[in-house]
């Protein structure tokens, strides 16, 4: 497991190709100054991740280059009226505004970094990384250190508490170069109640399976109360985010095969059933999306 944990940062630093994303965007007045200068140059989501995976070849491509990413790069921007609930909030004569998503991965990478020195490989990191590349990468975003983070990222499958975030009404195809782009968009604090709300039901239901004696719960309470425990995180963390806010799931080609993608159906569906006592009925609902994504699933361990 040593040379897992170790191979699993790697990744994470050079940046693997088979990723998903959650994204959150801003406007304007709520980026700290940090990134200000990078306003004028923000991208759209199609170039900003074109620009991300060229920056990552040449990286591999020059192994006397430092193995990380870049400490400034391009903000992402997308309007607001990029969701399809947004157009209930233009009312009284507020119109449309663009939002940013700063990508932060140096600062990201160095976190992934710092978890994997807690593991027992931490001996073989400096072999992959130089130390003296990550203190200098360090000092380079020490203004970013109180900053938000506006990503979290999952490799081969999207963690199921994602899809708590989202309904079918937020889905978002485009179209770049003749290839179709899916991701799910929603305002912040509507994904960030809907979690909230899915956290408490799934959590009501483990204590209710629990019987008298709550502290010793059965492997299936055992796993609705880390499914609730999961949905509550995420919910934190997207409450932190204002309402002028967004959060984007980005998809990626590689989940093209299983689109339309009905997991956020599913999903809401299960959280209904729940809330109703249906649990038989919940737990095929949440089998719809494992099976959806088993096959993605398991690329991680072929590769």
């Amino acid at each position: 497991m040593t040379l897992v944990n170790v191979g699993t940062a790697f990744r994470g630093i050079i940046g693997p190709p088979i990723r998903f994303a959650l994204r959150i965007y801003v406007p304007q007045e709520e980026l700290d100054a940090e990134y200000a200068p990078a306003i004028p140059r923000a991208l759209d989501p199609f170039e900003g991740g074109v620009h991300e995976l060229t920056e990552q070849l040449s990286r591999l491509a020059d192994p006397s280059d430092t193995p990380l990413p870049p400490a400034r790069e391009p903000l992402w921007t997308i309007p607001f009226s990029a969701a399809p609930a947004a157009e209930s909030r233009f009312v009284g004569g507020m119109g449309d505004f663009p939002v940013f998503h700063a990508p932060q991965r140096l600062r990201r990478s160095l976190r992934l970094f710092s978890d994997a020195t807690m593991n027992d490989g931490a001996q073989l990191l400096p072999l992959l990384v130089p130390e003296k590349k990550v203190r200098d990468a360090a000092r380079e975003i020490s203004g970013e250190l109180f900053e938000p983070l506006y990503t979290r990222e999952s490799a081969y499958v999207v963690p199921l508490a994602w899809f708590a975030a989202f309904a079918m009404e937020d889905r978002v195809v485009s179209s770049h170069a003749g290839h179709e782009v899916h991701r799910l968009i929603a305002p912040a604090d509507t994904a960030a109640r809907r979690v909230i709300q899915g956290a408490q039901i799934v959590e009501d239901t483990a204590l209710a399976s629990a019987g008298p004696n709550a502290d010793e719960l059965s492997e299936e309470a055992q796993q609705a109360k880390a499914f609730a425990d999961d949905l509550t995180r995420l919910g934190r963390w997207l409450g932190t985010f204002s309402p002028a806010s967004l959060v984007c799931l980005d998809y990626g080609s590689l989940a093209d095969r299983i689109q339309p993608d009905e997991s956020p159906r599913d999903m809401e569906d299960a959280i209904e059933l729940l809330r109703a006592g249906d649990q038989g009925a919940a737990t095929a609902a949440l089998r719809r999306i494992f099976q959806r994504w088993s096959s993605l699933a398991h690329l991680q361990s072929a590769n």
